[in-house]
Parts: C-alpha cells; sequence; structure tokens
C-alpha cells in the first residue's frame, strides 16, 4: 500500500504532461519506458512507435548523434549531463538537454527546443561581425559605447590614432581631448543621454605623440530591438579644414574695415539712384498722363467745336422772332464755353497750352490782383503781400499767371475752413538740381509763393496732388485741376513748382518761372496794326476746300464758310483732297485742314499741295493748343478748336495776308483781329 505522504503514479504522470519540456525515462538497457505528449510532438510520433522499444529502434541512426554520447556518459558515470546539441531525431534541429540518473539504473532525460534562439544567436554574431568589419574598414576613428559612457569597441584607426593604451570608460576618452574641449564634449553626452538624439561637436584630440589635432566627433543612437542600447561614435580629421577656416577668418577680418566702407559708399550710391528712379518713374507717370490728357482735349475739342458752331448757327438763323429759343441757345453756347475752358484746364496740365509769353514784373501782377482775390476769397482770411525789391523780369502769360495765383489762393482758402492768412511773395531764386520731377532745372527763377497757414497736405496724398482731377474736396466742390494746371503753366514756360507743407502747419506753393534778361521784341503788336476788315479779304475768295476726318467738324466749318458766300468743297482724308486740287474746275483758292488726321496728316498735304500750288494759301485747324511748331513749320495759320464764326473769319483773313507776304503779292489790306499782349490790356 502506497505511503499518504508519496504522490501517485497518476498525479506525476499529470504533472509531466502539463509542463512545457520534454520528457522521458529509459533504464539501463536504453529502453524507453515514458514519454509524456511534449517530447511525441517534438519526435512527431506516437507512442506505441517509442514506448518500449530502446533508442536506436525508435531512432535508426541516433548513435551518431551528440545526444546519444550525453546518454551513454550518464550511464557509465551516473553523473548528470547538461547540453545544447544538434538532434538527429528531431531532423537536425537544436535542443538543449538535460540528462539524470535514475533508479535502477537508468536514465530521466529533459529537452527543449531551442532551434530559434540559437539560429537568432547566430544571426546576431555574423551581423555583429561584419558591422566590426566595416568599422575596420573605415579610414576614420570609430567606437561604440553603452547607455553608460563605457565603450565596447574601437577599432584599428582609434588605436593608431591614439595609442594602444587608451582605457574603456568615458573618462578614459575625456582625457585624450584638449583640456579646454573636455566640458562642452561631458555636456553634449549627457544632453545626448537625457533626448537620445544624436549630436556632434568640434573638439581637439591628442595624438599618441602629443600633438592636439582638430575633429568633429559624431555619436549616433543605435536601438536594439526597438530599446536604446548603443551609441555608435567617429571622429573625422578636420584640422586643415579648421586651419583653413581661421586663415580665412584672419583674411576677412583683415578686409572688414574696407568692405563696411565700400558698404556705406554703396548704400549712398544706392539710396541716391533710387531717388533718381523715383523722380524719373513720377516725370514719367506725370508725362504720361499729360499725353492722355491732350488726346482727350483734342477729341473733347472736335466736339466742342461742333457744339459751339451749331448753336451759334442756329441762333443767327433765329434772329429775334423767338426770344425764349435764344436764350437757351445762349445757355447752351455758355455751357459749351465752361467746357472749352475746362479743355484749356487740361491742355495746360499736359504743356500744350497756347501761351503768349513775354517779360513781365511779377509785383505789378501780383499787386494788381489782390483786390480781386480778396473779393473771391472773403472777409474771414487776410491777404499780406510781401513783393521783393529788385525782382528780375520773368517769361510768362500775364493771363495764365493770374489764373494760377487764383488757383493757388483759392487752394489756401479751402485749406482754411476756420480762417487764417495767405501770404504772397516774389523773390529772385537761383536754383540747384531738382529734387523732385515737378521741380524745375537749375538756374536764375523769378518766384512767387502762396503761403497759407492751413491744415498742410498729408505726406501719403503729397505725390498725388498734381495729378489731374485728384481732389480732397467734396463732389461738386472742386475739379481737381487747379494744382495740375499750375504746374503745366509753369512747366510750358520752361519753370516749375515746389511744394513746402507740414501737417498742420500749413502749404507754401511756390512758382518758378523763367528770369528774362532782355525783353523779346513783341511781333504780336506789330501784326495788329494792319487796317481793313475781314469781309474784304473774304471777298477775294470764291472756293474753299475744307478737309478734316471728322465729319460733324467738317459740316459746321463748311455751314460757317457758306454764310459768307464762299463754295465749299468737303473732303474726309488728305488723299482725297490731293485728288481735289488736281482737278481744274472750279480753281481753288483756299485749303483749310485738320492737322491730326489718320493716313496723311494735314502738315504733309499743306507740303504736297504747296508742291504744284506754291501760291495756295492755307489755314490749319486742330484741337491741339501748342501751335506754334505748326506755324513755323508751314509759314501759315492755325485755327484753334473750339471756334466761333467770327474767329474762323479772322483766321481766313490772316491766312490770306500770311501768304500775301510769303509769295510777294499785292492784296487789300486785311484786318488780322487784334491780339492783346496779355488780357489785362483794355481792362
Amino acid at each position: 500500500m502506497a505511503s499518504k505522504t508519496e504522490p501517485s503514479q497518476g498525479l506525476l504522470a499529470g504533472v509531466l504532461e502539463t509542463i512545457g519540456d520534454a520528457v522521458y525515462a529509459m533504464d539501463r538497457g536504453e529502453r524507453i519506458l515514458y514519454a509524456n505528449r511534449r517530447a511525441f510532438e517534438l519526435w512527431g510520433k506516437h507512442p506505441d512507435e517509442v514506448v518500449g522499444y530502446t533508442l536506436r529502434e525508435a531512432f535508426p541512426g541516433v548513435e551518431a548523434g551528440e545526444p546519444y554520447r550525453a546518454y551513454r556518459s550518464a550511464l557509465t558515470t551516473r553523473e548528470p549531463v547538461h547540453i545544447e546539441t544538434v538532434a538527429p531525431a528531431l531532423g537536425g534541429r537544436w535542443i538543449a538537454l538535460d540528462v539524470h540518473p535514475a533508479a535502477e539504473g537508468g536514465l530521466v532525460v529533459v529537452f527543449r527546443d531551442i532551434d530559434q534562439r540559437k539560429r537568432t544567436e547566430e544571426a546576431l554574431r555574423e551581423s555583429a561581425e561584419r558591422f566590426r568589419s566595416m568599422l575596420e574598414a573605415l579610414p576614420l576613428m570609430a567606437y561604440v559605447f553603452d547607455t553608460n559612457g563605457d565603450a565596447l569597441y574601437y577599432n584599428r584607426q582609434f588605436y593608431h590614432y591614439v595609442g594602444p593604451s587608451v582605457g574603456r570608460s568615458a573618462a578614459a576618452r575625456s582625457a585624450v581631448l584638449h583640456a579646454d574641449d573636455r566640458a562642452m564634449v561631458d555636456e553634449a553626452r549627457s544632453q545626448g543621454f537625457v533626448s537620445g538624439q544624436e549630436y556632434a561637436v568640434e573638439v581637439r584630440i591628442r595624438r599618441h605623440d602629443g600633438a592636439y589635432l582638430w575633429h568633429r566627433i559624431h555619436n549616433r543612437p543605435m536601438p536594439v530591438d526597438d530599446t536604446l542600447m548603443l551609441w555608435l561614435g567617429t571622429a573625422v580629421d578636420i584640422h586643415e579644414m579648421h586651419a583653413a577656416n581661421e586663415l580665412l577668418e584672419d583674411r576677412v577680418a583683415e578686409r572688414t574695415a574696407e568692405l563696411e566702407a565700400a558698404n556705406r559708399r554703396l548704400a549712398a550710391q544706392i539710396e541716391e539712384r533710387e531717388e533718381a528712379e523715383a523722380q524719373l518713374r513720377q516725370a514719367q507717370r506725370i508725362e504720361a498722363v499729360g499725353q492722355l490728357t491732350a488726346g482727350i482735349a483734342h477729341d473733347f475739342n472736335n466736339l466742342l467745336t461742333s457744339i459751339i458752331g451749331n448753336v451759334e448757327l442756329l441762333a443767327s438763323r433765329l434772329g429775334a422772332v423767338d426770344e425764349r429759343s435764344r436764350r437757351l441757345l445762349a445757355a447752351a453756347l455758355s455751357a459749351a464755353e465752361r467746357g472749352a475752358a475746362l479743355t484749356a484746364q487740361l491742355l495746360a496740365f499736359s504743356r500744350q497750352q497756347r501761351m503768349n509769353p513775354e517779360a513781365i514784373d511779377l509785383n505789378q501782377v501780383v499787386a494788381g490782383m489782390a483786390s480781386l482775390l480778396q473779393s473771391t476769397i472773403g472777409a474771414s482770411i487776410r491777404i499780406d503781400l510781401a513783393p521783393a525789391k529788385r525782382l528780375w523780369l520773368a517769361l510768362a502769360d500775364i493771363a495764365q499767371i493770374e489764373l494760377v495765383l487764383l488757383n493757388l489762393t483759392i487752394n489756401a482758402r479751402d485749406a482754411m475752413p476756420a480762417g487764417g492768412s495767405i501770404r504772397i511773395e516774389t523773390g529772385n531764386a537761383k536754383l540747384g538740381p531738382p529734387r523732385r520731377p515737378e521741380e524745375p532745372p537749375a538756374g536764375e527763377y523769378v518766384m512767387v509763393s502762396v503761403v497759407d497757414t492751413g491744415a498742410g497736405i498729408a505726406t501719403d496724398i503729397l505725390e498725388k496732388v498734381f495729378d489731374p482731377f485728384f481732389t480732397t474736396k467734396e463732389i461738386g466742390k472742386g475739379s481737381g485741376l487747379g494744382l495740375s494746371q499750375v504746374l503745366g503753366v509753369a512747366q510750358q514756360l520752361g519753370g516749375g513748382v515746389r511744394i513746402e507743407t507740414q501737417p498742420g502747419e500749413g502749404t507754401a506753393v511756390r512758382v518758378f518761372l523763367p528770369r528774362v534778361h532782355a525783353v523779346p521784341v513783341d511781333t504780336v503788336r506789330s501784326e495788329a496794326t494792319r487796317a481793313g476788315t475781314v469781309a474784304d479779304s473774304i471777298r477775294q475768295l470764291r472756293t474753299i476746300l475744307l478737309v478734316d476726318d471728322d465729319s460733324d467738324v467738317r459740316a459746321v466749318a463748311a455751314a460757317m464758310l457758306l454764310n459768307y458766300g464762299l463754295t465749299v468743297i468737303e473732303a474726309g482724308s488728305g488723299g482725297a483732297a490731293l485728288e481735289r486740287l488736281d482737278q481744274d474746275k472750279p480753281p481753288i483758292d483756299m485749303l483749310i485742314a485738320d492737322i491730326a488726321m489718320p493716313g496723311m496728316s494735314g502738315l504733309e498735304l499743306g507740303r504736297a499741295a504747296r508742291q504744284s500750288r506754291p501760291d495756295l494759301p492755307i489755314l490749319f485747324i486742330t484741337g491741339f493748343s501748342n501751335t506754334v511748331g505748326f506755324e513755323n513749320a508751314v509759314s501759315t495759320t492755325v485755327l484753334q478748336k473750339p471756334f466761333r464764326v467770327e474767329e474762323l473769319a479772322a483766321k481766313i483773313a490772316e491766312a490770306l495776308g500770311k501768304n500775301a507776304e510769303r509769295v510777294g503779292l499785292k492784296l487789300p489790306p486785311t484786318a488780322t483781329p487784334s491780339i492783346p499782349a496779355h488780357p489785362s490790356d483794355g481792362r
């Protein structure tokens, strides 16, 4: 009967079946007495194929393997054996084998499958060997250390440079560094261990002969199974590069002063260039706007010519029959004339306004306008005059200068809604190179300025004040042409404008006009001495060839000429006009042509006509105002659009008179309308 303290055979078998290791027992004759389930699983056999059979019967060829020799040793020596080997019975897989002597001379064998672990270890050994071979092949110092800083490996280059006596600890490696660099490396290593990030430092490392050379140390973390266990360090010799950098820095330092001086000079030149470019852009912008404005004014003048001419002709036909209609036509004519005045302002900005410049005394002009200006701006603002003594004569058109003063005074009044004072000054000025496009070139000028105590001009709008139609006034309170006309008049006369302003402290607008050293001969007044009448001159004519590409202008001009009993032949182009001139009947007594026409211009038409008819009188009409160049080019007369009947007749008479002088003909005296030197004459 079994003891109560001894486990039963069934209990022992149950325990053996549940453990993870394979277990079997054999007697001294190598006959297998028992094996658990795990053993049969690893063998891949059924119990009937194993139990009761000897090892060599159950596993043929087993005697050639290392496990069988372990069994024989344990049976002989009765000492336990532990080995890790390859088992032939398991198809050559690695096992961990424990053999223990048992009662009655048998053996108890425990084994487990370690094939995966052994193969992994083998792969790691092979990988480590390859890694070691790579490090040995590197032409630079390399080493591997753990997370404590202790070196696990130094390659051949490391020992070759530092020497074979270097220790494995982090302190031993720091000892081969220059004393001034050790703290930096220790701090970088500590931060790298905390962050797990690679780091690099440039330090001096002591060579085996005691020389310190510059190296770049680069340490990188190497995770193993996602755990940071090792670090790889390299040291690259950068001594020559560092020496070159130091030499370069020395050379740079030597030239720093020269470069700084050159930079200062360059900065000054750039600033000057930027100022010049800004002036050029402003001048180009003003010039572009001026060209656009002149083109608009030309077309507008064509429209006004048709409107004014038709209204005037219609008024003459109505006579005194319908007084109400006459008043309406008079209002329409007045509106058209205001449009003509607006066009004149546009042309003044574009510097194409017709001028009658002469030598004038600005002090007299200012004094003569004082009462008009005061009545215009009202009693809440005081006007002070500050005329200069010994003021030079200025080249100017008095009517235009009076308009300039009026515009500037009104602007000054509008800048002082609560009242203030305006000072009108004159003076002589010698100016240097201009700082802004609106200022005149260097030279001697006569200056007239209007200074107010108003709000001043804000910096952000100062660049725009000369633009046509730009205004800060409310809608309907101003056209925005005041300052643009001031600039146009000054520049057309050869001068310019300068604005001095400070927000909250007032504005001074200074207009500079060219100085006159000698009073020019007034040729216009000498022509005004002619006697006779316009009608006498027109009676010399029978047929007029009228050329204009604008049919409305052509129609109204033809209607005006018909009132004088003339025969009018119309042409819409220069080519058509030349064809008509080549015909004999009826003979053409005078050519009236628009200057600006597509294809052949009026000037080209006039030159071509004079080739076959050198004695042909020519009158040009144009929507542009700068006609002096046209008159000099063809030695004839130019009529400015828009024009009225009397103006057309007077210009015809003037053209006939000039043509008679040119060809030496004896014609009855004509009455060229008297054109005063300035509007103050006969006032």
